[in-house]
């Protein structure tokens, strides 16, 4: 009986670091946005900015503490807009307020302003995009104030399964950083909140890449 008890629970601590590692390679793997062409046409890049402007409605009419981060935010601090080859949008929204409106109301809210919102429970993110098209589409990622570390990370049952201090994958940021009122900058016509101290955040969401040069190596030239 001991034998067979010893090796269950070598196979559950296997099982375990095997999800584990499985986890870390999804996360760091995925993308928040559409990434399509090296380079979006105007027209293209004028949808994003007016999926923004659309966007920012019902966040407002929810009151709802948004600002952008990622791509966009590379965007705003690059290039003053979206990223040249980036079609969709990237914010981020705050779990303590999100859990004090009724699911159904928030889908209704937005369906007044013709957005279509899907929530995404394992990686902890809302999808948003018209009725009338699939792109370009909206990522607002989830974060919510760790109680053990005091850090902003990402919510989701992946995220869960992890350890408050696996901040490389939970994306962890001081919550400082999006203390309010935020500062806005420039996207486009448009004036949206991004994170305090400027390229700070983005040290925090690509820890491992944020002093790298952005641009896709295909699309250096163009950009140039």
């Amino acid at each position: 009986m001991k034998i067979i008890r010893f090796q269950q629970k070598r196979f559950v601590l296997v099982l375990v670091v095997i999800v584990f590692f499985v986890i870390v390679h999804i996360l760091r793997n995925s993308s928040n946005s559409e990434v399509l062409d090296c380079l979006l046409s105007s027209d293209d890049l004028k949808k994003v900015e007016n999926l923004l402007h659309d966007l920012q409605a019902p966040l407002q009419d929810l009151k709802l503490t948004h600002f952008l981060c990622y791509n966009s935010l590379w965007g705003a601090l690059k290039f003053k807009g979206p990223l040249p080859w980036q079609n969709g949008l990237d914010i981020c929204v705050l779990n303590k307020e999100l859990s004090l409106i009724d699911e159904g109301f928030l889908i209704r809210t937005f369906k007044r302003h013709n957005l279509n919102i899907a929530y995404n429970s394992a990686g902890g993110f809302y999808k948003v995009q018209r009725f009338s098209e699939l792109l370009p589409s909206a990522t607002l990622t989830v974060f919510e104030e760790d109680p053990i570390t005091f850090q902003m990370r990402r919510v989701g049952f992946i995220h869960r399964m992890l350890p408050p201090t696996a901040c490389e994958e939970l994306n962890c940021f001081p919550p400082e950083l999006i203390v309010d009122p935020m500062p806005k900058a420039s996207f486009g016509e448009l004036n949206v909140p991004v994170p305090r101290d400027g390229i700070e955040m983005q040290k925090y969401l690509f820890p491992n890449t944020w002093w790298k040069e952005i641009t896709p190596i295909n699309c250096r030239q163009n950009i140039e």
